[in-house]
């Protein structure tokens, strides 16, 4: 059934002929005189496919430049000629000369046009990766004036050598992309500095490698800080740009340096707990405060962090180091000996305890999840994370429960209006701001907040590569898989009305 084009406020029909050959009607979206521009929708019929209707867009400018979006299956055969193959309908509709350039990701090349003989585009084997698109459904970008098609949108995912944790995360992208138009496919990071071409599609549940084309949107997921300073991985990041590619998010963030941002941002700095950089300062924030959390500015998933409590002496909670998590000490040298023991040569961020509402007794903190859709932030998920026994964290990895927000602050704090709200509008407004004076491309953040008992938000955390750990138990498609999608959608789009 075809959609009707409410939002234009016109209906657009499709009719198929008897031998299911694709037959278009098009209708103005909207009525005019001879305006600069007349927008109208392109349905098609395409026989035999697993999608069998597509809607397009076809925008006809009064300067006779004309741009085609729309999807269409891509079938492969093994033929050695530059060859593209497109339905007949649809050649003499787009008015293609014989030569067109053909991009796939960030790789042009020119191809020749023929009729195809089946209602889908054909695209002959002469490139390596040729086969990664066989039967499967693209939007398709055509430029007449340029002579040229598009197709995409191409996104990899990179992953140190194995999908790991991400694996069912990285199975339904590549799923939702097959069932929406697109190619998405895992990049090992030894094939992204070899630039073999290389990466990872899933077949029956297993990851097997086939050659690729080069992507126009990449998403960092490697695990490794490290390797993201190394020169060769910071030349081939450069490469790939060079190449066309958006790429993010470019690289992990230090607590350090998002304290820092965000002390400078005139509204947000009230958000952020009083904090200090090194042991050194432990003594006076002692003094100050009594309660205090020492985090290591590159610690991830709840680790390595420390809680100190000023009172009879000091109490001493920690999570990763060697000895018993719950110690007390009467006197302020050996608790330093201690620490220092603890933190060796790293570096710590150690910021006052905010005494945040807890639920049952455990801490509580909100994950809200925000993603740049084209050049637009928006929050596409949130949840509430509840400690698991005996944790003064609430991270998943160390054991902490997930729940919806708006369930849990309905129970802490039932009279308290907008919280959630509120939550949500300091997230996007931490996630544009960094996203502006950060070194690097974020599209991603996950912003972890505490709330008091006055209902204030306050930033605990924010991390570029958040946990792709689900709540969900149904079929239902995660919001940051949807982002994703959107996302590299429309760069793609933004990329080919650039050209």
């Amino acid at each position: 059934m075809v959609r009707d084009s409410t939002d234009q406020g016109t209906h657009c029909h499709h009719e198929k002929n008897e031998d299911e050959r694709i037959h278009f009607i098009y209708a103005p979206a909207f009525s005019c005189s001879f305006e600069p521009f007349v927008t109208a929708y392109i349905v098609c019929y395409i026989s035999n496919s697993p999608i069998s209707h597509y809607r397009g867009i076809l925008t006809c400018y009064a300067n006779e430049e004309w741009v085609i979006w729309m999807k269409c299956r891509i079938i492969c055969e093994k033929r050695t000629e530059p060859h593209i193959y497109i339905p007949h309908t649809l050649l003499e509709d787009w008015m293609l000369e014989d030569g067109i350039t053909l991009t796939v990701g960030t790789t042009s090349t020119l191809v020749e046009c023929f009729p195809s003989p089946t209602d889908d585009m054909i695209l002959t084997s002469f490139l390596p990766w040729s086969h990664a698109l066989h039967d499967r459904v693209f939007h398709i970008h055509v430029d007449r004036l340029r002579a040229g098609i598009g197709i995409g949108p191409i996104t990899a995912i990179l992953i140190n050598k194995t999908a790991g944790s991400l694996s069912d995360y990285a199975h339904e992208c590549q799923r939702f992309f097959r069932q929406n138009g697109g190619l998405l496919y895992l990049l090992p990071v030894s094939s992204f500095l070899q630039k073999d071409g290389t990466g990872l599609l899933s077949s029956e549940g297993d990851w097997e490698g086939c050659s690729v084309p080069s992507p126009s949107v990449l998403y960092n997921r490697i695990p490794s800080r490290r390797l993201e300073t190394t020169g060769p991985f910071k030349h081939a990041v450069t490469c790939l740009e060079q190449a066309g590619a958006a790429i993010f998010n470019t690289r992990f963030l230090s607590k350090s340096e998002v304290d820092q941002a965000l002390n400078h941002h005139p509204l947000l700095q009230d958000h952020i707990p009083p904090s200090a950089t090194g042991v050194d300062e432990l003594e006076g924030m002692l003094s100050t405060y009594g309660d205090v959390f020492i985090k290591n500015i590159h610690g991830s998933k709840g680790r390595n962090i420390i809680r100190v409590t000023s009172g009879d002496g000091w109490e001493v909670r920690q999570n990763s180091f060697p000895g018993d998590s719950h110690q007390t000490f009467k006197d302020y040298r050996s608790l330093e000996k201690k620490v220092r023991a603890w933190c060796r040569n790293s570096t710590y961020l150690i910021q006052e305890t905010i005494p945040f509402c807890l639920y049952k007794g455990r801490p509580l903190d909100f994950r809200i999840l925000c993603h740049r859709i084209g050049q637009e932030w928006t929050v596409l998920s949130s949840v509430a994370r509840v400690a698991g026994d005996g944790e003064f964290v609430s991270n998943v990895d160390r054991g902490g429960q997930m729940a919806k927000p708006r369930t849990i602050l309905n129970d802490i704090l039932p009279l308290s209006k907008g919280i959630y709200e509120n939550m949500k509008a300091i997230s996007l407004s931490t996630a544009v701001y960094l996203s502006e004076v950060l070194d690097g491309h974020f599209s991603e953040f996950g912003i972890d907040l505490g709330i008091d008992a006055d209902g204030k938000p306050w930033i605990i955390e924010v991390n570029s590569k958040p946990s792709k750990l689900s709540s969900q138990h149904s079929e239902a498609v995660r919001p940051s898989v949807r982002g994703l999608y959107q996302h590299s959608l429309s760069i793609w789009k933004e990329e080919e009305e650039e050209k």
